[in-house]
């Protein structure tokens, strides 16, 4: 046999056998999904159960903890004058934007038209605002 014929050949079923090995790799993903499921649909199942047991005992429906945020209003819009204010009044003369609940758009409005005496700062979803003067 011609080498190049042989090297075809090597080619071809080493790319057999990697498509051989993605369909197998595929294969054991979805059992272990399917595991996994079927794990967490029996741990909900023992949940209830115990719930059930605890409701039998004591005769109430046993506590659930579940995280909610704290309801919160509008954002407020400020005047730069009141924004001042309250700056002014801050340690560092800086205020935390989501904190204080103040509209970011509105903040970033009043910042760009007055960087002589604004600045934001923070770190991605938490930013400030700093009086310069």
């Amino acid at each position: 046999m011609f080498p190049e014929a042989l090297a075809m050949t090597t080619d071809l079923s080493a790319l057999k056998r990697i498509e051989e090995l993605k369909t197998q790799i595929a294969k054991l993903e979805a059992d272990a999904i399917r595991e996994l499921r079927l794990k967490r649909e029996a741990l909900q199942a023992e949940l209830q159960s115990v719930d059930a047991q605890l409701e039998a005992l004591t005769g109430s429906q046993p506590e659930t903890k579940s995280r909610k945020r704290a309801e919160r209003g509008p954002a407020r819009s400020l005047p730069l004058q009141e924004l001042k204010d309250l700056l002014t009044n801050a340690p560092e003369k800086t205020v935390n934007i989501r904190k204080e609940n103040l509209d970011l758009r509105n903040i970033k409005v009043l910042v760009e038209a007055n960087p002589h005496l604004l600045k934001l700062g923070g770190n991605g979803p938490w930013p400030t605002v700093t009086l310069l003067k």
